[in-house]
């Protein structure tokens, strides 16, 4: 222990005696380290977040949409597919048994208003009656909309900051807001439940699919939820309901589905792989900045070999062998890429404060990224420091004690 402690005194003090040197060699380390920790606390967190709000749903609930989850780019020509109707919806509910509830969902955004006081930009959903009990709606005040109302009222059931907002201290069931110019009554309220990536999920308007058809015309991404009946697994619900929906669109047979199935599963599995890409993209990022960090790392190692070649022959001329002299060295080395290693992990500490503070996007570290960033550093350092220190420790002693 005290051999090696003296090992690692003898590279600090020829590292502090090159403090310029030492900081200009350690920039690529701290460029590569700060950007994995950087860019693993904004996935971490982002994965949290999405996964959480999934758990919201419950692990049973089984989506139905035009196409797999994922990002598309382009059109498909031939293979483009129909959004699913509210029509398909009614004769899923009359013709798949093993669906107990389910209820089409589409958005828009707009403003709401009451007594000339007027919200931000919200999102106004349109939703079937069976939605509260699929979506796991939390009622604060009042009630949720009927089956009869979902078919030929305008009502509506305002999220905690739209009521804030524009209610204020005033009691909110039965009153008339206006949404996109039409009037709209609210039969409930919903509790809060926070933000989602900065943005408050509470600023939120729950109006019946076929009112909100009227108000802002055809919808685009229309979406099903559905919930299995009791007993009944999730993937027999959706081998059930995948041949409803065949059915329904009269698909023959050997012929693809138009139409996507999926759970919380397997959206956080197309999520996952999605960020799972970015991870890769910064992995490439910080590879190359730690490639010529330790490109650098050798260069000035092989620098220091040749500035200590006396040194290297005086300490052989007094008995020291070759593992000690390899050793120091490769130390050394290690302690360069460490230096670099800790102001990178402070480096990546920063940019997931700068995210938290200043975007809307959730950012976590995991626990065993620090470890990691660590033990990538030591990896960099006896890597690109062996050579140099093969060479320091190859040298024959009286040749460098000749040495000018």
């Amino acid at each position: 222990m005290n051999w090696f402690g003296g090992i690692v005194r003898i590279a600090l003090q020829s590292l502090w005696a090159n403090k310029l040197r030492t900081v200009l060699t350690t920039i690529g380390v701290v460029i590569g380290i700060g950007t994995i920790i950087g860019m693993l606390s904004l996935i971490n967190g982002i994965n949290q977040s999405v996964a959480q709000e999934f758990k919201k749903l419950g692990p049973n609930v089984i989506y139905v949409t035009r196409d797999e989850p994922g990002i598309h780019v382009g059109m498909r020509g031939e293979r483009e597919r129909k959004e699913i109707t509210l029509d398909e919806v009614e004769k899923i509910k009359k013709r798949c048994g093993s669906i107990e509830k389910l209820s089409i969902v589409a958005g828009g955004r707009t403003e709401v208003g009451f007594q000339g006081r007027r919200t931000g930009i919200v999102t106004a959903r349109g939703v079937g009656s069976d939605y509260a009990d699929v979506g796991k709606v939390a009622i604060d005040q009042g009630r949720f909309f009927t089956d009869a109302e979902d078919r030929r009222s305008m009502v509506c059931v305002l999220g905690a900051g739209i009521v804030n907002g524009i209610l204020g201290k005033v009691s909110p069931i039965d009153r008339e807001v206006e949404i996109e110019g039409r009037k709209f009554q609210v039969v409930g309220t919903l509790e809060a439940t926070g933000a989602v990536f900065g943005e408050s999920s509470d600023d939120i308007a729950l109006i019946p699919y076929r009112a909100a058809r009227e108000v802002f015309g055809e919808f685009h991404e229309v979406m099903v939820m559905a919930l299995p009946r009791q007993g009944v697994k999730v993937e027999d619900a959706m081998d059930d309901l995948r041949v409803t929906m065949r059915v329904i669109r009269k698909i023959p047979p050997g012929k693809e589905d138009t139409f996507a199935l999926s759970t919380q599963e397997s959206l956080l599995a197309t999520y996952n792989k999605l960020t799972g890409s970015i991870y890769w993209v910064m992995r490439i990022v910080a590879s190359i900045a730690l490639l010529v960090s330790g490109i650098g790392i050798m260069n000035i190692m092989l620098v220091v070999v040749m500035e200590r070649t006396r040194e290297i022959g005086l300490r052989k001329a007094i008995g020291a062998t070759r593992t000690a002299i390899m050793a120091q060295f490769l130390v050394e080395a290690v302690v360069l890429t460490l230096i670099g290693g800790a102001a990178g992990i402070a480096l990546g500490f920063l940019i997931r404060l700068g995210v938290a503070l200043g975007t809307p996007l959730p950012a976590s570290v995991p626990i065993w990224a620090v470890p990691m960033a660590l033990g990538i550093c030591c990896a960099v350092g006896i890597f690109f420091g062996f050579y140099p220190a093969f060479r320091a420790s190859g040298l024959d002693p009286v040749e460098a004690l000749r040495y000018e």
